[in-house]
Order: structure tokens, then C-alpha cells, then sequence
């Protein structure tokens, strides 16, 4: 994978977590807010932008990596 990827999706951790500090500890929200930015992503392939896609698609892994970090917290 690229390191310019990876930057990203820490970047974009990050600012998820500035954004919204505290993440849920309920695993079916987690999952859910995953699925939100997921259809976000799709609704932006479907108009045809992809740069909004890319960024959806980061929002989404940013959820992905908090709901992991949230699993190791259990």
C-alpha cells in the first residue's frame, strides 16, 4: 500500500477524533456509523464524484480504525 495512503487515513483519524472526541462503546452504533459513512461513499460514486468518494471512503476507515481501537478496549 501506498505511504501516502496510510498518512490519510491517519490523518483522517485524527481528525475524526478531534471532531468528535468521544467515540460510542456499543458495537451495533459503531457498526452502524460505519455503515452511514459507507452509504455516503456509494451516494457519491453514484453522482459520479469521486474526490467527495475518496473522502467518504477515508470517513469510513477513520470509523473502522475507532471501532477497532474500541474492540481493544473492551
Amino acid at each position: 500500500m501506498r505511504v501516502q495512503t496510510f498518512n490519510e487515513i491517519i490523518q483522517a483519524t485524527k481528525h475524526a477524533e478531534e471532531k468528535h472526541p468521544f467515540f460510542t462503546e456499543n458495537p451495533q452504533h459503531a457498526v452502524s456509523l460505519a455503515t452511514e459513512e459507507l452509504g455516503e461513499m456509494a451516494k457519491s460514486v453514484n453522482d459520479g464524484n469521486l474526490e467527495q468518494a475518496k473522502a467518504e471512503a477515508l470517513d469510513t476507515i477513520a470509523v473502522l480504525v475507532r471501532f477497532i481501537y474500541m474492540l481493544e478496549d473492551l
